[in-house]
């Protein structure tokens, strides 16, 4: 099947998102770990985007932030949870975790609640699911760049109403992100 166009998220984008609200949950300084699933396009730009504002607000000095580790988190809450418990035991002064999940987040807040360091540790997540948000608006999270689904939908019907009325569709469409915190 010929793909016309491809629409989703510009992960991209809402990665280097998260980056910055990293640095600004920290102020600038800290130890932070990923919580990853590099088996999946859309997480492999997100965590690009991440590291490539880190890597550049500590090149500039604006920041001074270390990844001390990368850990699978399988996008789900679980596995992070246990994955989480692994970072912390390795790394109790760990300062932040990036998630690439509303589910991975929360289940790194599980195990930093149970570490008794809830609040210390900042989290940044992923999607803006109900609850990654009440999460936000609860301090549990400190912020997640937002997906639109409905966005992403309007976008599909108008590039498929587009193509079969014989005009041009552009190959790639991203939807931005919005930074919820």
């Amino acid at each position: 099947v010929e793909v016309v166009a491809h629409i989703a998220t510009d992960n991209l984008e809402g990665g280097r998102q998260a980056g910055k609200a990293m640095i600004e949950a920290l102020g600038g300084q800290g130890k932070v770990a990923i919580l990853d699933h590099p088996d999946v396009e859309s997480v492999l730009l997100r965590t690009k985007g991440f590291l490539d504002v880190i890597t550049k607000a500590n090149e500039s000095g604006e920041a001074s932030i270390e990844i001390v580790a990368r850990l699978p988190g399988g996008g789900a809450r679980e596995k992070s949870f246990r994955a989480a418990e692994d970072l912390l035991q390795a790394y109790p002064d760990m300062d932040g975790v990036f998630a690439i999940n509303d589910p991975s987040a929360l289940g790194a807040a599980a195990a930093i609640e149970k570490a008794g360091k809830l609040g210390r540790i900042k989290i940044v997540g992923f999607d803006g699911q109900l609850e990654g948000r009440k999460a936000i608006r609860d301090g549990v999270l400190y912020a997640d760049p937002i997906q639109f689904p409905d966005r992403i939908g309007r976008e599909t019907v108008g590039a498929i109403v587009s193509y079969f009325q014989g005009e041009e569709v552009a190959g790639e469409i991203l939807i931005p992100t919005s930074l919820y915190r």
